[in-house]
């Protein structure tokens, strides 16, 4: 296995990543340092306009955001190589281990003190130094093993009993545990790449529907269980209503998105993230790569992204085998689906929703699990490169 691509598909993919990766850091730099402040301040007790609860501010260097996020990139970076050099068959023979170990951290979160709270929602593991959100990684986890039971229940995937209830199953472990983490986001994105790759494995439209149709009091509830979440819908189609409150978010997000114009104020020169967008180097990011670069370079970081997905699925239609298909595609889907789901949110079209931009929103965790999934796309399609086999993915 070669370390570097072993075919022009796997090279575009690296040269992508790459881009994302190098603009995403400096833009965690552009976006954070206010935010940092120009000094250590000692931490201050604030209350979240949105669902009532105090947290503390801690202010940093103007730096430390950015050397953690490039911290991250580097931990991020060396896990690609290691996995782009090993063999293919390690991932699916690993895949039982790799969501075991996923949902044991992720019932640390919500089941022991390790678990941390930030803003009401308890996403995070503090492991002395390290703190980690462990749903990141789960959600390759996820994709990596409905791959591998997929696969090993191929020829009774279109059965309800031995096909339809165990993969369900599954995904009900997994959601049920982000449930109790308050992250509906990631049940959305998740159940959208989940149907996709059922779609992609080819199991019966008639048990899709079935689900779909059986999802949808399920989110509903999910929805109305907490206020802040039908306030955030009502505040998409009222903003001036929820000024303050809800629709503080999204109204500074525009007020950046309009003032970018067609080539930006320049790197740097953002205003909305002096205090005014909140969440400026993390969810809402690209409220500030629209400010500071403009049309053109919020219309270059779509198509990036866009680049990225027509490469991951060619990778996974190109795969030699069911597995590989599966894998590729999923993970694809996971990446730019949570691209365009940020993008929905930052302009205003979807409700505000705490969803990281890959290899943009500030956090190690996100960017080290994005580096991953490239990693693991990678093996795939050097594999392609290397096998004697043909393949066009499941089938």
């Amino acid at each position: 296995m070669r370390l570097l691509p072993a075919n022009s598909t796997a090279t575009l993919i690296a040269i992508v990543t790459a881009a994302l990766v190098s603009l995403g850091v400096v833009m965690v730099y552009s976006a954070s340092g206010a935010r940092a402040g120009l000094e250590e301040r000692p931490s201050e007790s604030i209350v979240d306009v949105e669902t009532g609860l105090s947290h503390e501010r801690v202010y940093h260097h103007s730096a430390s955001y950015f050397g953690k996020q490039v911290s991250g990139a580097i931990v991020g970076f060396l896990l690609l190589v290691a996995i782009v050099r090993m063999p293919p068959e390690w991932i699916e023979r690993s895949a039982p281990w790799i969501m075991l170990a996923s949902l044991i951290l992720m019932v640390l979160v919500v089941a022991t003190p390790l678990g941390v709270t930030v803003k009401g929602a308890r996403r995070w593991l503090r492991l002395g130094p390290i703190v980690l959100q462990p749903a990141e990684f789960a959600k390759i986890g996820l994709v990596v093993f409905m791959a591998h039971f997929l696969t090993s229940r191929r020829d009774q995937i279109q059965d309800f009993l031995r096909g339809f209830l165990p993969t369900m199953a599954i995904w009900c472990v997994f959601a049920g545990l982000v449930v109790l983490q308050k992250d509906l986001g990631t049940i959305i994105l998740m159940g959208a790449v989940m149907l996709g790759m059922w779609l992609m494995a080819r199991m019966r439209l008639s048990h899709l529907g079935l689900l779909v149709a059986a999802s949808i009091p399920v989110l509903i509830y999910l929805i109305f269980q907490h206020t802040y979440r039908i306030k955030r819908i009502l505040a998409v189609f009222n903003p001036d209503e929820y000024a303050m409150t809800y629709a503080y978010q999204l109204n500074q997000s525009l007020i950046a998105i309009g003032s970018g114009g067609l080539f930006g104020r320049g790197l740097g020169d953002g205003l909305q993230k002096y205090h005014f967008l909140s969440e400026a180097h993390t969810d809402f990011i690209f409220a500030i790569v629209c400010e500071e670069l403009g049309f053109i370079g919020a219309a270059s970081v779509v198509l990036l992204f866009l680049a990225l997905a027509v490469l991951g699925c060619r990778v996974a239609f190109r795969a030699p085998d069911y597995f590989g298909s599966l894998v590729a595609g999923g993970l694809t889907m996971m990446l730019c689906c949570a691209a365009f789901i940020n993008f929905f949110v930052v302009t205003g079209m979807a409700p505000t929703k705490g969803l990281a931009l890959p290899f943009f929103t500030y956090g190690r965790s996100s960017m080290m699990a994005s580096l991953i999934s490239i990693g693991i796309i990678l093996n795939i399609a050097n594999y392609t490169a290397i096998s004697r086999g043909g393949g066009r993915g499941p089938s």
